[in-house]
Order: C-alpha cells, then sequence, then structure tokens
C-alpha cells in the first residue's frame, strides 16, 4: 500500500495573508502555478492508495487554513484521505481547536510547523500539545527544515531541537518533514536514535543533487526504514514525486557514484506507515 503522508490544501486567495503573499513574491513563488488547490487535490493523490491531508494554522506568518475546510475535503473521499488537524500552540485555544478536531471533525493527527508559528518545537506551550497527542496516540507531522518564510528564526526548525522532544516524550510519535533539509544529516540522527520518530522525503526530489546525496547519507547510515513516502501536494503530485524518488539515481550517470538501491527505494515507497503511525485504514470505515 502507498501511503502519502504529506499533502495540503488551501485556497491563496482567502487563507494567505497580504504578509504570506508578499512573502512568496520575494522567493519568486506564483500561487496562481497551483491551479485550483482544493479541486486538483483528489486527482492529483490518485497514485497513493491512502493520502494524508491538512491545512496549516500559524497566525504569526501568516496562514490562515480553517481545519473544518480540510475536514470538509477529507469528507469528499473518506475511503482513502485521512484529516490531520493543523494546531498552533501561540494561540491560546490550541487545546480546544484540537480537542474539536479530534472529536468532532474526525482528526487523526496533527500538523506543526515551529518555524511558521515562531515558535521551537521545544517551547512549554507545545507540552500540552504533546501530552495530548499522546494520550489519544495522535501521530504529529512537523514541518521541519527551511522555508521562503522571512521575520522568523529559521533555528526554530532544525532538526536536533526535535531530539530534545524525543527525550521528553519517548511515545510521541513525530514525523519530521522533509529530512529536515538542508539539515538532513541532523534529521538522521535524530530518527535513527529514537523508536517513535520518523522523517518524510516530500518534495526532495526536486533538487536532484541535493536529493541523492541526502539517501546516500540515509543509506549508509542504515536509517532508510525509518523514512516515509510524501509528496507535499499541490507543490508536486504523488505520481510526479514517485517517479521522481524512482528516478534518484539519474543524477550519477555513468559517474561510477554509488545508486541508493532499489530495495531501499521501494522500501520507502511502500512502507507500512499506516501501521507505523498508528493510524487507521480509511478503506476499512
Amino acid at each position: 500500500m502507498i501511503v502519502d503522508i504529506h499533502t495540503h490544501v488551501f485556497d491563496p486567495k482567502t487563507d494567505f495573508s497580504p504578509q504570506l503573499h508578499a512573502d512568496l513574491l520575494r522567493c519568486g513563488i506564483d500561487p496562481s502555478v497551483w491551479g485550483d488547490v482544493k479541486g486538483d487535490h483528489l486527482k492529483n493523490t490518485l497514485a497513493a492508495d491512502v493520502s494524508v491531508v491538512f491545512g496549516l494554522q500559524a497566525s504569526a506568518t501568516g496562514w490562515h487554513v480553517p481545519n473544518e475546510e480540510v475536514a470538509a475535503h477529507v469528507a469528499k473521499a473518506r475511503h482513502r484521505l485521512l484529516f490531520f488537524a493543523s494546531i498552533d500552540p501561540m494561540q491560546p485555544d490550541c487545546l480546544e481547536e484540537l480537542e474539536k478536531c479530534h472529536f468532532e471533525l474526525g482528526a487523526v493527527g496533527v500538523k506543526m510547523a515551529p518555524l511558521y508559528q515562531n515558535v521551537y518545537p521545544t517551547d512549554s506551550r507545545c507540552y500540552p500539545i504533546y501530552r495530548y497527542c499522546v494520550k489519544y496516540n495522535l501521530p504529529i507531522l512537523f514541518h521541519t527544515g527551511t522555508s521562503f518564510t522571512a521575520n522568523v528564526p529559521l533555528d526554530y526548525s532544525r532538526p536536533i531541537h526535535f531530539d530534545a522532544v524525543a527525550v521528553d516524550f519517548p511515545d510521541l510519535c513525530m514525523v519530521l518533514a522533509h529530512l529536515g533539509h538542508p539539515w538532513e544529516g541532523e534529521t538522521i540522527s535524530v530518527i535513527r536514535r529514537h523508536a517513535n520518530v520518523y522523517a518524510d522525503i516530500s518534495a526532495l526530489y526536486t533538487r536532484p543533487w541535493q536529493f541523492y546525496n541526502s539517501m546516500r547519507l540515509v543509506t549508509e547510515y542504515r536509517a532508510d526504514h525509518k523514512l516515509l513516502f510524501g509528496s507535499d501536494a499541490p507543490f508536486t503530485t504523488t505520481e510526479g514525486s514517485l517517479d521522481g524518488i524512482r528516478g534518484v539515481n539519474a543524477v550519477i550517470g555513468k559517474s561510477g557514484l554509488p545508486p541508493i538501491p532499489e530495495e531501499v527505494i521501494e522500501g520507502i515507497i511502500n512502507r507500512d506507515t499506516l501501521n507505523l503511525l498508528g493510524l487507521p485504514n480509511p478503506k476499512l470505515r
């Protein structure tokens, strides 16, 4: 079974603040190239058997994707979509929002983004969310690594900080998105130390040389069993991501550099992600 652990839905016109649009413009990113994000999401994720879907709540950087709208989108294809609630620890009602999403909207996991939310993952304001997730066995997918967003410290997103979270919450199931690029080595160091910490490789194939080197590092550390497939739709598609990951060795040509073994690639694509993260199989509902 192919599980796409990392897909987004949002409407840039209503869910992005002027500040966020300015950040996108500064980095040469045109939201119009994503098309009708919600409308296209259903077809852009068809290559996966199951896809996790979330928005983003991050008041500090201008993301305002309502969890209710994400849940309504997931309801259009309950047989293959799973809803993760985005929770912003900087909001005073964050636990109430989490409880509502969990019990009323059907969330089976949580999405957090310390960089966008302007907070260290080790901040005490995050800990009640972690305790809730441990209590109810909800995994958390964290944005880790760099981004186009300005005016917030990039250090918030360094993978090494999640090591301390895993020490304090050994039963908390975590996924560090994007392998923490450009700090892939830090991410590998963290995921191989902790039984319940994983990483996804969403969107990494779009930088072929960096992706190849990251995969070599993962292979040499024998940590590939901790990697999960993700696309980062709408910034990519599930099908395009599968092709890109399977083509990781194209960049080395006839250089003589060691390839990424096929069993490593296919192992990531066909990982038993639902079981590892304790997620329900929507096909069995």
